[in-house]
Parts: structure tokens; sequence; C-alpha cells
């Protein structure tokens, strides 16, 4: 499975917004896009906070 970041999370929402405009989407496809990259959005951000606080708590735990 491919990795998806932030940046890209962004790309795909600028992306589905300017096919909004440009009508080659509906807005119930687009808000269907919005729900699937605000909970990946979500995910990485909760990833990125439990490998920050698994790192803490090795640093700690080797200073003892």
């Amino acid at each position: 499975m491919k990795q998806t970041n932030i940046d890209q999370i962004n790309i795909i929402l600028s992306d589905t917004l300017q096919k909004v405009i440009d009508k080659e989407i509906s807005h119930r496809q687009a808000n269907m896009i919005v729900k699937i990259t605000s909970a990946l959005s979500k995910n990485i951000v909760n990833i990125d906070l439990k490998k920050r606080i698994e790192l803490i708590e090795q640093v700690l735990l080797n200073k003892r």
C-alpha cells in the first residue's frame, strides 16, 4: 500500500476544489473525497503523535 502524507492530502484537497469549480466532479463526489482525506489526516497525526510518545518513553527509559 502506498504511504500518504499531509502534503499529499493537501494536494488532493486542492485538486478536488479545483475540479468542483471547473464542474468536473459533483459536490457529492467532492464531499466523499473530503471525508476520506479528513480521516487520513487524523490517522497520520495520530500515528505521528504515537511515534513521538514512544521516542520520549524510550529516551526516559534510557536515562534511568
